[in-house]
């Protein structure tokens, strides 16, 4: 009896710490737009406590681009953690920026046929592409001539979407594709091969930590603490990637052999410190400067990077 009562206090006394911040803690919205293991050290960064040290209580809520775009322009979110909708919302002059990088390279590995055991085979194949001229396919010609072949040595052909492009090679329509976590590792299981990393020599962020120059001004305060969060969390997975692994497989439903090759995958893709540059942002830029027609404007108006760098100093990195 009294271990039991002992028990109802401590439990109690938890409830009352748990609700005693949930009172006090700030809320903070971050969109994104699909699980995905680009914005996996916020996920990190949840579920290990790390915003909750920092007195946040964050709120994850899926949102498609265009949408984010407006919701971060019209601060009816905090971050948007893809950085697709803030660049194009700092084009459109609507004062977007990015303030960290949760990763600064592409997860994507190419992924081929099972008969195709080195580069030399690729000479004359065809690869699956999204659709022509998109990211997807720029880094698909950029991972195929850093492995030697030329132009006019491969065909690219506009599958669309992951699943039709897997298909395709099923069915040999196509002989090799660039595929995201964790389907490529899916498809390594089931025989087909990975002749090499994107993320080893393609530098391509797509997630990060996007706010408007608004909440820069006014609130730096609570940027600093979302920043802090998320680089307590790069570290983990950059020195200790195995104590996420648990985190990933509750996430993903992936068994643990899957989990840690995603993660073996992915390491060289998560950002080291938070940091963007132009030269970093050129390829994603690029793409929006062709679509808009604003090819004059710079990139560095969708970026400010001087909070990271405080916080930087002020954790000692």
């Amino acid at each position: 009896m009294i271990h039991f009562l002992i028990f109802a206090l401590f439990a109690f006394t938890l409830r009352g710490s748990d609700l005693a911040f949930a009172a006090d803690a700030r809320k903070v919205t971050l969109s994104y737009s699909a699980v995905s293991m680009t914005w996996f050290p916020v996920k990190v960064a949840v579920e290990k406590g790390f915003f909750r040290s920092e007195g946040l209580e964050p709120q994850l809520i899926q949102m498609n681009g265009n949408v984010a775009t407006i919701a971060l322009a019209n601060g009816h979110v905090d971050f948007s953690l893809n950085i697709s909708p803030v660049l194009n919302g700092a084009m459109q002059g609507l004062g977007t920026k990015l303030v960290a990088a949760l990763n600064s390279r592409p997860f994507f590995s190419l992924v081929v046929r099972p008969e195709i055991n080195s580069a030399a085979d690729l000479k004359g194949k065809v690869f699956a592409v999204s659709s022509f001229g998109n990211t997807q396919a720029i880094l698909t010609e950029k991972h195929l001539q850093h492995l030697g072949l030329k132009k006019g040595e491969y065909q690219l052909l506009a599958m669309g979407a992951t699943p039709a492009r897997v298909a395709a090679m099923e069915k040999n329509i196509a002989q090799g594709s660039l595929m995201p976590l964790p389907t490529n590792v899916q498809m390594e299981n089931r025989g087909f091969r990975l002749l090499g990393n994107t993320a080893e020599f393609v530098t391509h962020p797509i997630a990060g930590l996007g706010v408007h120059e608004d909440r820069i001004r006014k609130d730096p305060d609570m940027i600093k603490r979302v920043v802090r969060a998320t680089l307590r969390s790069l570290q983990l997975l950059q020195t200790s990637p195995k104590e996420t692994v648990k985190i990933l497989m509750d996430w993903t439903r992936a068994n643990e052999k899957d989990a840690l090759r995603s993660l073996e995958l992915a390491k060289p893709g998560f950002s080291k410190n938070g940091l963007l540059t132009d030269d970093d942002l050129s390829i994603e830029w690029g793409f929006i400067q062709q679509q808009t027609k604003k090819t004059q404007v710079p990139v560095s108006i969708a970026h400010d990077m001087a909070l990271l760098r405080e916080v930087q100093r002020e954790m000692g990195l």
